[in-house]
């Protein structure tokens, strides 16, 4: 950006305030496949977990107004299956067909979209099937595991003109569109750091697996793609520390901070990434780091300095749950995404003499609601499937990093990840 921020755009931002977030929120790109008002849309979903079930409650708020319903559920844990068809049972709806195999809920003729809410490295293949069966889909994040998988659904999503919502529901959040306009007028001058961390200090994914009995779960379903291996109920309740199914808190945690990031910066892609740590803390059988630090360099020139620890949270307030503030670092000034100022702070000798804040955005999450309009508008939704693209990209790099202990790059001609 230039050195100076424009005077004008920086007025006409306050002004105008969140007037223009719903604007700014509504892309161009609009599919062929308009459905009427009186189509009745049909979902599925697929993973009927903690997550799955959070994401059929914002569904459930919204479809009546919407002429929606559930079509079909999906789990390969049995328990997980019944309990969610329990809660649907209150509801006037016909009953949805039920099965432990994503295939057969997506061969359901009448079900015209899904929720992807399983394991994260199931996210991506599930994703590419529903694509090819031309069904639009919410898939939760870290969008992709493996550059192969991500790259195959992007072409696909691209090719078939889908509606994909990857889950970052910050993209749903007028002040966060509303930030990212101001940091895009170059109000920082130029911005050379961005820092985002996520630390926690509870055992965040240490779930009782002791109810757990094999007749109850379709483990080769499960396994997806994995090579076959003896029924663990502990790998199947603790997916998260294990490095086949996930890439660890750069994907579980990260994505949403990397996501902002590249966002505002309007840099999607890293460059670089290197990064350190180990498991210091958590001797409980995992293969992920507990406490990591990592290092992109994107193509403007900046570093995003991407930090979990699960050993100490502070300086998380409190009684709060909530990551860090993300900063970005500019010879102009800072911002952070908790004051929401754009402050002179840091800032050279042209800093910022007055500080510039974004006002409130709306404390509901309508990442959901915003999806389901897209799927009767078809618009792209707010976090599309380039934003889940760059966080995954991003994610699989630090941990390869980690892993290896070698600097990785980013070929954007061939989409390749490497050590060179």
């Amino acid at each position: 950006g230039q050195c100076m921020p424009n005077e004008t755009s920086r007025r006409e931002f306050v002004k105008d305030g969140l007037r223009g977030a719903a604007v700014g929120m509504v892309a161009s790109h609009v599919s062929s496949r308009v459905l009427g008002a009186n189509d009745r849309i049909r979902i599925g979903l697929i993973g009927c977990g903690g997550r799955g079930n959070y994401l059929l409650g914002k569904f459930l708020e919204n479809s009546d107004s919407l002429n929606m319903e559930v079509g079909a559920l999906c789990d390969v844990w049995k328990v997980n299956l019944q309990k969610t068809a329990k809660r649907l049972q209150e509801r006037p709806a016909r009953r949805p067909h039920l099965s432990s195999r994503f295939q057969d809920l997506l061969s359901q003729g009448d079900v015209d979209a899904v929720i992807i809410a399983t394991p994260d490295f199931a996210h991506t293949p599930i994703l590419i099937e529903a694509t090819r069966l031309k069904k639009d889909a919410y898939v939760e994040k870290p969008m992709a595991t493996r550059v192969e998988h991500a790259n195959e659904a992007l072409d696909l999503v691209r090719e078939y003109d889908t509606i994909v919502q990857v889950g970052t529901q910050r993209r749903s959040d007028p002040r966060y569109h509303e930030a990212a306009k101001l940091l895009q007028t170059g109000i920082l001058g130029k911005v050379s750091e961005v820092e985002a961390a996520w630390h926690d200090s509870k055992p965040r994914w240490a779930r009782d697996f002791r109810d757990v009995r094999e007749d109850e779960v379709d483990w080769p379903q499960y396994l997806m793609f994995l090579p076959p291996e003896r029924f663990s109920p502990e790998r199947f309740r603790r997916w998260h520390l294990f490095e086949d199914f996930t890439v660890g808190t750069p994907g579980l945690l990260g994505s949403h901070l990397i996501d902002v990031a590249t966002w505002f910066m309007d840099d999607p892609l890293p460059a670089t990434a290197v990064a350190n740590g180990g498991v210091y803390v958590w001797k409980d059988g995992r293969e992920h780091a507990d406490t990591l630090d990592c290092v992109l360099e994107y193509p403007k020139g900046f570093l995003l300095n991407y930090s979990t620890r699960l050993g100490n949270k502070f300086p998380v307030p409190y009684g709060t749950d909530r990551p860090l503030p993300t900063t970005f670092f500019g010879t102009l000034g800072t911002f952070d995404t908790s004051s929401w100022k754009a402050q002179g702070l840091g800032g050279g000798e042209h800093a910022l003499a007055e500080s510039v804040e974004v006002p409130p955005g709306l404390e509901d999450e309508r990442h959901m609601r915003n999806w389901l309009e897209c799927l009767r508008n078809r618009k792209t939704p707010n976090a599309s499937i380039e934003a889940g693209y760059g966080h995954s990209i991003a994610s699989i790099m630090c941990y390869r990093a980690w892993k290896t202990g070698q600097r990785q790059y980013f070929n954007q001609q061939e989409r390749k990840v490497g050590t060179s």
